[in-house]
């Protein structure tokens, strides 16, 4: 494709993805679809992230490859777009702050019927993110792929959460008022009032708590005995489920939390854990096939930047090299990346 027909398709994708395209744009955005599956793959990301941008959307499980078939029947309307599509693209997956309330169940308390409490749940879809305020005026971030769950009101001694996933919190102050959030793998966090950050997702071993300021302890268990690390500002607390064992570092913090502003920052960062950064920010899998890769750390700041261009970062940095692999499955919600 030459350089005037993709900045076309730079404009239309957008509008082809909102179902504004008209029939012309429609059959031109298809052409260039059904030319390679590189193409489709752009395509589907593309709407993958704009259906991020509707709540409603968001708040189902939404299939993209049947998506990008339905939307082909809603075409009307002749609205300008003339942001290129990676741009808007980027905006939308940096920072996406949509609350999302969900209501999972009405519990009695007390078994007083007139007095009812929600239970909340907050979800983000992959490569999204949102932020929202707890009862108690706490701020939560909420990172990709992860769940957070809390009661409409806390009336008891404790102001209990529960997190799958990642999380930033300022937790609002209340000496009267432990605040604690429950994680995967039988392990809790501690608080009275303090900023820090939790990766805890269900399907991972390990557990890591990044503490700004104020205090936390962070509670596990092992050989059926609850113990309790605190931890103080500027540490970095690494717990693997499998072995039972808490690691401290010192840190900045800077690296662990920038994804709130839409940043990725790698400070002296092994692969492995900057992969692990790009596949909640991209919605990728990444696959590494040379073990003597997992030794290279990287260093650098990205904020709008193409996936495709940071991985050339790492390519021109450390010598590795990377293709995208076909799924035969179109039911697969992430794109796979070979490291090799």
């Amino acid at each position: 494709m030459d350089k005037t027909d993709r900045n076309t398709i730079e404009e239309l994708l957008p509008r082809y993805c909102e179902g504004v395209a008209t029939e012309e744009e429609r059959l031109q955005v298809e052409m260039w679809m059904s030319e390679s599956d590189e193409n489709r793959r752009m395509a589907k990301q593309i709407h993958a992230l704009f259906l991020a941008t509707d709540t409603v959307n968001v708040m189902k499980k939404v299939d993209t490859e049947k998506a990008l078939l339905k939307v082909k029947s809603r075409m009307s309307g002749n609205r300008h777009k003339g942001t290129m599509w990676w741009q808007w693209a980027q905006r939308a997956a940096a920072i996406l702050f949509i609350p999302l309330l969900v209501t999972l169940m009405l519990q009695y308390w007390g078994g007083n019927e007139q007095e009812l409490a929600q239970i909340m749940e907050v979800k983000t879809n992959p490569g999204m993110m949102t932020s929202l305020t707890l009862p108690d005026g706490t701020l939560v971030y909420l990172n990709s792929e992860s769940t957070l769950s809390y009661p409409s009101r806390f009336d008891n001694d404790t102001r209990n959460v529960t997190l799958q996933g990642e999380a930033y919190f300022e937790v609002a102050k209340n000496p009267e008022k432990k605040f604690i959030v429950s994680t995967s793998h039988q392990s809790q966090i501690e608080v009275l009032g303090t900023h820090f950050n939790v990766e805890a997702y269900e399907k991972e071993d390990r557990i890591s708590a990044t503490l700004v300021e104020g205090k936390i302890g962070f509670i596990y268990k092992s050989n059926d005995v609850s113990k309790k690390v605190l931890m103080d500002p500027g540490q970095k607390l690494v717990y693997d489920s499998k072995d039972n064992k808490v690691q401290l570092y010192a840190t900045s913090g800077e690296s662990e939390i920038a994804w709130k502003e839409g940043k990725i920052i790698f400070r002296n960062t092994p692969l492995e854990e900057g992969l692990r950064m790009l596949e909640k920010r991209y919605n990728v899998e990444f696959i590494i096939k040379n073990d003597r890769l997992k030794g290279d750390s990287f260093t650098g700041t990205f904020t709008n930047q193409r996936l495709e261009r940071i991985l050339e970062y790492f390519q021109l940095s450390s010598q590795i090299r990377w293709r995208y692999l076909d799924s035969l499955d179109m039911k697969d919600e992430k794109s796979k990346i070979e490291i090799y």
